[in-house]
């Protein structure tokens, strides 16, 4: 999971715009696409070819400005494999209109899905959910569900049962079938029970609700708002975000393994002070920057 962008409203000289990336196993998920998106993709060797779903939270500029670009540089690469958009309904139409008069030509089809309340999205690896957040224009919150894994898998199992070590092996762990000696060989033969995957939360620009809490709960890792500091509660009210300490709040509430602040005021030189606000109330919280990596650990089986 990397952070390609951190900033709120406005790019500073280290911080691009939101967007964040889900990798695993080549497939991508994009959670926004702020101004920069592209470079901090490469920066990250965000590979741009494969299976990609891009979760957009709102119609502000910051969280989409990026996505046009990024469009046209995967139609440039001779991208061809469909690619999954998932936001508002107007996102449709703002991206007709603008990609018409930009003339960007795309050589890949794109699925749109219009994101509403209680919806579920699947793509190869994940699954994603969708809940209203509470911002100043309609806004979603996701969260990305990795798909239930195999059990732990049993060598013993697979010897008994005359299946050569190899490929075969990897097949059955991976929760494929296999063929040994004309029977048909299945991965409940050779493995425990299956055990949940990740689950990534994202609330994109928000005040903290009950409802979100509900929606996070046992995320492993959650990535929420944090654009002002406790001294700025007023603004984190008039503006429709939430503070440091709100979001750990919101994160104790739901049970959420760790929390990452991100969506950071340009204000603010030093992210410091949010962090501390935060851990007085969540301690498993860190500060998203540019670059940012976290391998996102399976929970207990």
């Amino acid at each position: 999971m990397t952070f390609l962008g951190t900033s709120a409203a406005v790019p500073t000289s280290t911080r691009a715009l939101p967007a964040v990336a889900i990798r695993r196993e080549g497939e991508v998920i994009l959670m926004d696409c702020g101004e920069g998106v592209q470079r901090g993709a490469l920066e990250q060797s965000v590979g741009l070819g494969g299976p990609m779903t891009i979760l957009i939270t709102h119609l502000h500029g910051d969280h989409v400005a990026g996505i046009l670009g990024l469009l046209q540089t995967m139609s440039l690469a001779q991208r061809r494999k469909p690619l999954k958009l998932v936001g508002p309904q107007k996102l449709r139409k703002w991206l007709e209109i603008t990609s018409e008069m930009l003339h960007v030509g795309l050589t890949f089809p794109i699925e749109f899905v219009s994101a509403s309340p209680g919806s579920s999205i699947r793509t190869p690896g994940f699954r994603v959910r969708t809940a209203r957040a509470k911002h100043s224009v309609e806004a979603f919150s996701y969260v990305v569900e990795e798909n239930t894994r195999p059990g732990v898998f049993y060598p013993d199992r697979a010897r008994a049962l005359g299946i050569p070590e190899g490929k075969l092996w990897s097949d059955l762990q991976r929760g494929r079938s296999v063929q040994v000696d004309g029977k048909r060989i299945s991965p409940s033969q050779v493995t425990g029970p299956p055990r949940p995957g990740r689950r990534i939360g994202y609330s994109g620009d928000t005040r903290p609700s009950p409802s979100l809490a509900r929606f996070f709960s046992r995320c492993d890792l959650l990535i929420f708002d944090s654009t002002f500091s406790d001294g700025d509660r007023d603004r984190a009210l008039d503006r429709k975000h939430s503070t440091s300490t709100e979001a750990a709040t919101l994160a104790r509430r739901a049970g959420a393994r760790r929390l990452a602040l991100t969506h950071f005021s340009a204000r603010y030189t030093s992210t410091a002070g949010l962090v501390r606000e935060a851990r007085r109330v969540f301690p498993n919280t860190v500060a998203a920057r540019d670059g940012l990596s976290l391998e996102v650990d399976y929970p207990a089986s």
